[in-house]
């Protein structure tokens, strides 16, 4: 799968989404298409009635759409549950997006000083279904390298070429 680096090197995000600010966790970008078959569809497409999920880096655990992918105390996944947030330094507790975490007075603060609010405590990722399999039925070609998709012809270009017309027969 293709994924994006965050910052120092250490950690990686799942394409669909971007690393956190503090690097440790990753956000679910909005308006994502569904992708099929290798290929952006570029409109959104239900996958199921099942609520959406924020995938971990780890490509096992993930959290609720609502939710912000942490490291927790003992290495596996835990869930902050708030969009965007900030996972602190005990890898126990996070705070809102646009905030920080000050452990010493078990608060999250913005740097403004115009938020104060006590830190929140993650709780543990599930881990993943795997994504029902997508079967795409295609015609193949006569010269039995190419194929088009159900419901196409096969059109020969040239005596080495074939190009799929998008009508049947």
């Amino acid at each position: 799968p293709q994924s994006v680096p965050c910052t120092g090197g250490h950690h990686c995000c799942p394409r669909g989404s971007h690393c956190s600010a503090d690097g440790e966790s990753c956000v679910t970008d909005p308006g994502m298409g569904t992708r099929l078959g290798g290929m952006d569809t570029g409109v959104p497409h239900p996958v199921s009635a099942a609520p959406r999920a924020v995938p971990c880096p780890d490509g096992q655990s993930e959290c609720p759409d609502d939710a912000t992918c942490c490291v927790t105390s003992s290495g596996a996944w835990g869930c902050c549950p708030m969009p965007q947030a900030s996972c602190c330094a005990d890898k126990v507790h996070c705070c809102p997006h646009a905030t920080v975490c000050d452990l010493t007075r078990g608060r999250c603060v913005s740097p403004t000083g115009d938020t104060d609010v006590p830190l929140s405590t993650a709780f543990p990722a599930w881990k993943r279904q795997p994504p029902a399999p997508v079967t795409v039925r295609q015609v193949l070609c006569p010269d039995g390298r190419s194929a088009c998709p159900d419901g196409a012809t096969c059109c020969q270009l040239s005596p080495a070429q074939y190009g799929c017309c998008p009508l049947q027969n």
